[in-house]
């Protein structure tokens, strides 16, 4: 008697297994002409792939970047430094950005902190508002 109820439990397995695969391939058939559709984001991929693949990232006029200054502020406000402590002893200039936004940058400065011996890169985003760039994010490389 324990033969049959074991050789049952198996037969079970094997046929929700079964209705496992064939609902699957079901669901498959029924998604495979969506995957080309815009809907799902294709097309829009591909243009950001090549965009990154020839490198042509829209570069604004250097004139409209953050000022040296103003990365400066930015940098030790974001990071909770005391400005009014550190502040002399400290330089950041800007070295490059792109535009990743309508009113948004990525640049890449160069800092030299008074507490800090030589130079530190930080990747940084800037956002611009009413009263000029303000930084939302920094990182050191």
């Amino acid at each position: 008697m324990t033969n049959i109820s074991a050789t049952m439990g198996t037969e079970r397995m094997g046929r929700g297994f079964l209705l496992g695969i064939a609902l699957g391939i079901i669901i498959g058939i029924y998604a495979a002409p969506m995957l080309g559709r815009p809907s799902i984001g294709l097309s829009e991929v591909s243009q950001v792939l090549s965009t990154l693949g020839t490198g042509s990232e829209d570069v604004p006029d250097k004139a409209t970047w953050p000022t040296g200054d103003r990365a400066k502020s930015e940098l030790f406000r974001i990071s909770k430094w005391d400005i009014a402590k550190h502040g002399d002893g400290s330089m950041v200039s800007v070295k490059r950005c792109i535009s990743i936004h309508e009113h948004t940058l990525a640049c890449e400065l160069a800092a030299h902190l008074g507490w800090i011996e030589g130079e530190e890169l930080v990747e940084s985003i800037f956002e611009g508002g009413p009263d000029g760039w303000n930084m939302v994010a920094a990182k050191n490389r």
